[in-house]
């Protein structure tokens, strides 16, 4: 089987790190890709690793180059089959953007690659489910940290691969609503529930109340701001952080309404349904690396999406 090497490059930059990709110059629609390329026969990962970043982004001095794992890798875009090598390393280097000539004798050689740096909160613009298997937080620890992996403006759209630091979270937080507001029915829903979903780093809770208009200030209590019903009649809207890094989101229903029961009927098909839950996924992966998808239009598609699913769930 043919053996590959794929690298995650890092550099500081200010406090946190950031990820080397590429796109391919006169090639707009080939998606962000990082350096890596195939092994010559019967050479060494590690030396086929600094081979193919020289000749791909011409990068020479890389540091604390360490194996994250293997994996046998079947290609969805040309049927290809290979083992792959992941590695990370660190470069100590300043240019925030260049472009490179591809040397050596593989299929890109000639191609210009133009290469820029992505923050963590960026990164997943070059993630695929059954490629990039080690790019999770607890293989780039240090890439994918607790700073980064909740919050979020409100203007933007990011996704973030899934972290346990998400359902921790939620648990504190389901602790402080509870000893303010003693509601029993307050649930962790959204996708920063399910394991193997990328989800914009804010929790989203659920609570069925049967006054939620009392329990409003009794929210606010535990650092929310009441938003009314944010374009979604019935609903009471609490969120918390500043608009600039929105940490979590409250969906306030009475007891009674639908779709209270729709928030986590949505949850558990997903959890339950591996390959919807992955097709979920990669819509939303799809509709933000888009640039000519706004705000409106990624929820639309997504919420077109919700409600299929809904109905198929409802059927089962």
């Amino acid at each position: 089987m043919v053996e590959k090497v794929f690298a995650y490059i890092l550099r500081n930059k200010g406090e946190q790190k950031q990820l080397l990709a590429f796109a391919h110059k006169g090639f707009p629609d080939v998606p962000l890709q990082v350096p890596g390329g195939t092994l010559e026969e019967g050479e060494d990962p590690v030396e086929g690793l600094k081979r193919e970043v020289k000749e791909e982004s011409g990068l020479t001095d890389l540091d604390d180059i360490k194996v994250l794992g293997e994996a046998d890798i079947a290609s969805a875009v040309n049927n290809e089959e290979f083992h792959a090598y992941f590695f990370r390393c660190d470069v100590n280097i300043d240019s925030d953007t260049w472009d490179h000539v591809v040397k050596g004798d593989g299929e890109d050689h000639g191609l210009t690659f133009s290469y820029r740096w992505l923050d963590p909160q960026e990164a997943l613009l070059v993630y695929d489910y059954y490629f990039h298997v080690f790019m999770r937080p607890r293989y780039l620890a240090d890439f994918f940290n607790d700073k980064n992996l909740l919050g979020l403006a409100n203007d933007r759209i990011s996704l973030m691969p899934h972290t346990g630091l998400w359902i921790r979270e939620f648990k504190k937080e389901k602790i402080s609503l509870q000893k303010k507001t003693n509601e029993t029915e307050i649930q962790h829903v959204g996708s920063t529930f399910v394991p193997w979903l990328p989800a914009k780093p804010i929790v989203d809770i659920a609570v069925k109340a049967k006054d939620p208009e009392r329990q409003i200030k009794n929210i606010e209590n535990c650092g929310y701001e009441y938003m009314g019903e944010k374009g979604v009649e019935g609903r009471y809207y609490l969120v918390k952080g500043t608009p600039d890094n929105r940490t979590h989101h409250i969906h306030m229903f009475e007891k009674g309404d639908q779709r209270y029961e729709d928030h986590l009927l949505f949850r558990d098909h997903l959890v339950k349904n591996r390959d919807i839950a992955e097709e979920y996924g990669r819509l939303k992966l799809r509709l933000w690396r888009d640039d000519k998808i706004g705000r409106k239009e990624y929820t639309k598609e997504k919420s077109d999406f919700i409600e299929r699913t809904l109905q198929d769930a409802y059927q089962r």
